[in-house]
């Protein structure tokens, strides 16, 4: 508990950028109902506090300048694969593939957690398993095809939230 507390005092932008981001999550979960701050505040409090205990502040920060990049292609990338797989499976012939594909990546901590994030948002992909030695992740398209993708959505979330030296 004190490790948390600690945690939480030493780092005030990140106490802050999760009050704001767990304060936002309330407010769309709720449609803005002013009514439900009575509950919403303890929850957001609590949930920020837990997140720290799972948590603390890692070694990655979020770089801004990033951010529409980022969602650029993730948008345009859902929007071409959202087609291509709703193509494929109106199709008479079904030609979906249905392939494991074991993918190394450098990414650790956050930025790791979003890339398997990102991938169960876009259609055909899934992350199946994060061990030592990478991930595993369901495609419903080629290996090469699959590493391609995967390799473009690292490198803007490398970008998005790229390592700082530890303080």
């Amino acid at each position: 508990m004190e490790k948390v507390i600690n945690s939480i005092l030493n780092k005030p932008m990140a106490l802050l950028w999760r009050l704001i981001l767990a304060a936002g999550f309330w407010w769309a979960l709720t449609s803005g109902d002013s009514g439900s701050w009575i509950i919403g505040l303890p929850a957001i409090l609590l949930g920020v506090y837990v997140s720290f205990f799972l948590s603390t502040p890692g070694t990655h920060r979020f770089w801004l300048p990033a951010l529409p990049g980022f969602l650029l292609y993730f948008l345009t990338t859902s929007l071409i694969a959202g087609l291509d797989i709703a193509r494929r499976t109106l199709s008479p012939r079904l030609p979906l593939m249905s392939i494991m594909v074991p993918f190394e990546t450098s990414l650790q901590g956050l930025p790791r957690w979003l890339l398997m994030s990102s991938l169960s948002l876009m259609p055909g992909t899934l992350s199946v398993r994060s061990g030592a030695e990478g991930l595993l992740i369901h495609s419903l398209d080629s290996a090469d095809i699959t590493r391609k993708s995967l390799r473009q959505l690292e490198s803007h979330i490398a970008r998005l939230l790229p390592a700082r030296e530890v303080e």
